[in-house]
C-alpha cells in the first residue's frame, strides 16, 4: 500500500469511528419535556422580566460573565473569556473566540454593542429601557476596542460592574438576526442568541420548544430537545411526572413529596432561592394611603404559620427584606416586624378604618401555594377587623396594567446580585416598578438609595439599615412572608441540580441523563 493509500484509509478510518461516535451521542440524548404553570409571553428579557422568562431564555441567550451558582455564585468565564476593572466605572471584556450565534453568524464585539445599545437597551426610546434601566440604568457607554474586546463604562462608580454582566438583563442578543427580524414585536416571538439551545417553536399558551445547539461554543448540550409544557394543574404536572411524559415538573410544595419520595422512579430537587415572596401594597388605594393601615396588614401576618402550613419547614422567614448572601450588607441585628394582632387593632383604629373593602389580586399558582397562601393571608387579615377581597386573575396584565382597585397583589422580590442593590433598591427605587407606576412613592428611601450606591462600605451598610427601616415600618410598600421555595419533581434517569434561581439551568454544566 504506497503512502497516499495508506493515508485515505486512516482518514476514512478516523471518520467512520467519528460517525459512529457522533451517532452514539445522538442515540444517547433524549428529548425533555418540562412541566410548567407558565410560559412567558414576550422572549426577550428586556420586554418581560418574570422568573418565567428567566427559566426558558437564560438557555438560549448567555451573559458575558457566568455565575455558577452550584459553585456559590462564583464569576466564571461566559462570552468573555476574561474581563478586568479600569477603574471603578469601567470595565474592559476579552471576548471568546469562536463562538457562533444560532442563525450561524459569529459573535463579535458589535454584537456586545448592539445588545446594550439604543435599539434594544440604552436610552429612554429603546424598547428594553423601561424594563431593564432598574438593573443597567447607570450604563453610559459600550465601546468597541477590537472585534473581541469591548469596555464598557458608567456614568458614575458603580460597586457591581461585574455582577451587572454576570446575571438577569445582561443577556447578549444578535445583532444581525435582531435587524433581520424588522421589528421589536417581530424579535420577541424568537430572540437568537449563542446558548446551548436554540429556540424553534413556541405555541403560546402551550408550549416552549429549544433544540440543541450543534455549534455550541462549549459542552454540547445534554438534550437533544427541551420543551417547556404549560399544565396549570399541581396534579396533573404529578401524574405526568410519574408516567413518564415530563421528566421535570415545577413548582410544586412539600404536601406532594411524599407522592414522590415514595416512588423509585422520582426524586425531589430544589429548595429556597435567592428571591423573597412579598405582596404589595398601592398606597393609591383609599383604604391604604395611611401607612397606618400598611402596618396593620403587615403586622398581622403570622409568617412562622404560613412557613409551617405551607411548606412544612423548607423555607424560612427572612430577616426582613435582605438576604445573607449580601455579607458585610446583610444588617443581622434588624427585627423584621413581627406577628402583632393587637397592635394592627390599634392601628386600624388609629387611621379610622371603618370596614371597607379591600381588593386583594392573585394568580393561579404563579408562585407555588399562592392560592393556599392568599386564602391564609385574608382570613389573618380578618380576624384584626380587615375586610379584604379576593380577587382571582387570569395573567399578570390583569394585575399590574389596571391601577383601579389595585390594593394588594402579590408578587417576589429577587436578589439578582448578591448585593441590596440587586434586590431592595432595584425594585423600590426610582427606577424600579413600584416608583415607576406610582404604587410607592418616597423621597427618604430615594435619599438613602443613592448612598447605597456609593463604594463606601460603612456608608452602604447605614444606607442599608435606614431602607429596611422605612420599607418594614416607617411607610411599607408591601411587606415579605418567606424565602421563595423553587421545589421540583424529577425523573431518576436525571442527575440534575437546580440552580439558586428561577433559571432552570438545563446545560450539561448541571445536567446528566443516565442510562
Amino acid at each position: 500500500m504506497n503512502r497516499f493509500s495508506h493515508a485515505l484509509c486512516t482518514l476514512l478510518g478516523s471518520a467512520l469511528l467519528s460517525a459512529s461516535a457522533g451517532s452514539a451521542i445522538a442515540a444517547s440524548q433524549m428529548d425533555l419535556t418540562v412541566a410548567v404553570t407558565k410560559n412567558p409571553s414576550r422572549l426577550d428579557p428586556m420586554a418581560e422580566n418574570s422568573n418565567v422568562n428567566a427559566r426558558v431564555m437564560k438557555n438560549v441567550l448567555e451573559t458575558l460573565i457566568y455565575t455558577d451558582s452550584v459553585a456559590g455564585g462564583a464569576l466564571k468565564p461566559g462570552l468573555a473569556e476574561s474581563w478586568r476593572r479600569l477603574d471603578d466605572r469601567t470595565l474592559e471584556l476579552s471576548l471568546r473566540q469562536g463562538v457562533q450565534c444560532h442563525n450561524g453568524e459569529a459573535f463579535d464585539a458589535e454584537d456586545v454593542a448592539f445588545s446594550l445599545g439604543p435599539q434594544r437597551f440604552l436610552g429612554e426610546q429603546a424598547p428594553g429601557w423601561g424594563i431593564a434601566r432598574e438593573y443597567l440604568g447607570g450604563l453610559e457607554k459600550v465601546e468597541v476596542r477590537d472585534r473581541h474586546m469591548v469596555r464598557i463604562r458608567f456614568t458614575q462608580p458603580d460597586p457591581l460592574l461585574e455582577l451587572r454582566f454576570a446575571n438577569w438583563m445582561s443577556e447578549m442578543v444578535c445583532k444581525d438576526a435582531f435587524q433581520a427580524a424588522g421589528s421589536w414585536e417581530n424579535w420577541l416571538k424568537q430572540p437568537v442568541g449563542t446558548g446551548p439551545y436554540r429556540l424553534v417553536e413556541v405555541k403560546h399558551g402551550d408550549y416552549i420548544k429549544l433544540q440543541a445547539f450543534d455549534q455550541y461554543w462549549g459542552e454540547r448540550a445534554p438534550a437533544s430537545s427541551v420543551t417547556f409544557k404549560e399544565v396549570p394543574e399541581t396534579a396533573a404536572r404529578i401524574a405526568g411526572l410519574k408516567t413518564g411524559e415530563y421528566q421535570i415538573a415545577t413548582e410544586l410544595t412539600p404536601d406532594q413529596f411524599e407522592l414522590l419520595k415514595s416512588d423509585p422512579s422520582t426524586r425531589i430537587a430544589g429548595g429556597p432561592i435567592r428571591n423573597i415572596r412579598v405582596i404589595v401594597f398601592d398606597e393609591n388605594h383609599p383604604q391604604l394611603k395611611n401607612p397606618k393601615m400598611r402596618q396593620a396588614l403587615s403586622l398581622a401576618i403570622d409568617r412562622q404559620l404560613i412557613v409551617d402550613t405551607l411548606y412544612a419547614g423548607h423555607t424560612s422567614v427572612p430577616n426582613g427584606l435582605q438576604m445573607e448572601v449580601f455579607g458585610d450588607l446583610f444588617i443581622g441585628d434588624f427585627k423584621g416586624n413581627p406577628y402583632d394582632p393587637e397592635k394592627a387593632r390599634q392601628l386600624l383604629k388609629e387611621a379610622g378604618y371603618k370596614g371597607e373593602p379591600i381588593s386583594y389580586r392573585y394568580l393561579q399558582d404563579y408562585y407555588a401555594g399562592e392560592v393556599n397562601t392568599a386564602q391564609i393571608l385574608v382570613e389573618m387579615w380578618r380576624q384584626v377587623g380587615l375586610n379584604v377581597t379576593l380577587e382571582p386573575k387570569e395573567n399578570w396584565a390583569q394585575i399590574e396594567d389596571d391601577p383601579k382597585g389595585r390594593g394588594i397583589f402579590n408578587w417576589s422580590n429577587s436578589a439578582e446580585y448578591p448585593d441590596p442593590l440587586g434586590q431592595i433598591y432595584r425594585l423600590y427605587g426610582p427606577e424600579g416598578w413600584f416608583q415607576r407606576n406610582h404604587t410607592f412613592q418616597s423621597d427618604a428611601f430615594n435619599q438613602w438609595g443613592e448612598q447605597l450606591k456609593g463604594t463606601d462600605k460603612a456608608k452602604r451598610i447605614e444606607a442599608m439599615r435606614q431602607l429596611l427601616d422605612i420599607y418594614e415600618r416607617q411607610d411599607p410598600p408591601g411587606t415579605y412572608l418567606h424565602t421563595l421555595p423553587m421545589y421540583y419533581g424529577v425523573r431518576s434517569e436525571l442527575e440534575w441540580t437546580a440552580t439558586d434561581n428561577p433559571f432552570m439551568d438545563l446545560s450539561s454544566r448541571v445536567l446528566r441523563i443516565k442510562h
